[in-house]
């Protein structure tokens, strides 16, 4: 047998990829960025697996669609991988899904779970074999739901892909549906009366779990969590107090799978990050330089209250819009963030949807009508404009979901190794 991937490139791709490879199938693969897409990669395939950005006229796709081979998404292929498994568990929500499933498989780690999530961690792209396993589930397009988890955790929900969501009831109602599909659900307080879920462990403020106390340190901090177990104490290696919240969902659901306290406490504190989450790299003339994901306006304004949880007072980010949709449905939101600190905005990177609306320069002008200091300058503008701003600024935070990482070179001291 072989599979065919298109949009072969992502991480989730390359995740499946090695799932497949380990599992004995034939893949071959083909992404815009590796050349002009051609029909005839798809000739003798047995299986077309899509990504997302992958529309139904790619010369690939229409192909296999005239040979009548069956055509899959990204999602679909995962979800029909994760009934292969055991048991599962699957993290949903708007934002920290990346995060969660990193610390989960720490956590979990005595189980030999396959992990799966959508970027890197220390500089691997999670685990394709295990006993278990423990993977993101995204909402865009309602991904989601083809899957069917043994524990269905749901961080948030709030509005971010408006491209086929209509507004925030419409995102509810599909993590809703999302956790009627599970064994167990592991969602926030203020979801719940939302979830048809008879077991349904809950976090927040009233919930079982809550972070109810953190202390910052140096490298990471200390949680205080309540647990039906009564209050436990965690030490983690990440900062914000976004990642503490993150961590109680993680607690929560390794509690709900079986894992004992030491497992977690364990995990949890060997877990250093995700790659681009809060993430230092290094320096530039002795200023901390972080790369972030950011590209949500409630992610950005984490992203900054963490910052200066750790001692920050003059940050400079670099944002980069991801899609021009987003930012013209957010750039209000956007621009009320951004004008808490000095900000530099790269060009839009578009990872689908049209190349029109809302610039970068609309909204550096917005934030700067607001009565903040914003600048929209391209990649190699923006270099030369950040080593310029060194003296009156205490870290550089280079954020967004695109491609603001190849950024990174100009700015960092060749002399600081990445942290």
């Amino acid at each position: 047998m072989r599979v065919h991937l298109i949009g072969s490139e992502g991480t989730g791709m390359k995740w499946l990829a090695d799932y497949y490879s380990a599992h004995g199938v034939g893949v071959s693969r083909s992404d815009i960025t590796l050349g002009a897409p051609r029909a005839e990669n798809v000739h003798g395939a047995d299986l077309v697996v899509y990504s997302a950005a992958v529309p139904p006229t790619d010369p690939e796709r229409s192909e296999a669609a005239r040979l009548g081979i069956k055509q899959i998404s990204r999602a679909e292929a995962l979800a029909s991988v994760m009934a292969c498994f055991g048991e599962s568990i699957a993290v949903a929500g708007t934002h920290g899904k990346t995060t969660t499933v990193c610390m989960l498989g720490e956590m979990l780690s005595a189980y030999d779970p396959a992990v799966c999530f959508g970027g890197t961690c220390g500089g691997r792209r999670g685990k394709a074999s295990g006993e278990i396993i423990v993977a993101e589930a995204c909402e865009y397009m309602r991904g989601m739901l083809f899957m069917r988890p043994t524990i269905a955790v749901v961080l948030n929900a709030e509005l971010d892909h408006t491209d086929c969501y209509a507004g925030e009831r419409e995102v509810r109602d599909a993590f809703s549906e999302f956790v009627s599909r599970a064994e167990i659900a592991v969602a926030p307080d203020t979801l719940i009366p939302c979830m048809p879920k008879r077991y349904a462990v809950t976090v927040g403020r009233t919930g079982e779990y809550a972070c109810i106390d953190s202390r910052v340190s140096a490298d990471g901090m200390t949680i205080a969590v309540k647990t039906p177990d009564g209050v436990k104490r965690f030490r983690m290696r990440v900062p914000g107090a976004h990642n503490a919240e993150n961590a109680v969902f993680a607690i929560a659901a390794a509690r709900a799978f079986g894992a004992d306290w030491s497992e977690i406490a364990g995990g949890l504190e060997r877990f250093r990050g995700a790659d681009r989450r809060l993430q230092r790299v290094g320096s530039m003339n002795g200023v901390p330089v972080f790369s972030d994901y950011a590209h949500h306006p409630t992610e950005l304004a984490a992203s900054l209250a963490a910052y200066r949880a750790m001692g920050y007072k003059k940050p400079l980010v670099v944002f980069q819009p991801h899609t021009h949709e987003r930012l013209g449905a957010f750039f209000d939101e956007f621009a009320e963030v951004l004008l808490t600190c000095d900000s530099i905005v790269l060009p839009v990177f578009r990872a689908r949807g049209a190349d029109e609306g809302r610039s970068s320069a609309d909204l550096a002008a917005a934030v700067r009508e607001r009565g903040g200091r914003s600048e929209a300058l391209g990649f190699e503008e923006a270099a030369d404009r950040i080593k310029n701003a060194a003296p009156v600024i205490d870290v550089i935070a280079v954020t967004g979901a695109g491609d603001n990482e190849r950024l990174l070179p100009f700015l960092l001291d060749q002399s600081s190794p990445n942290e």
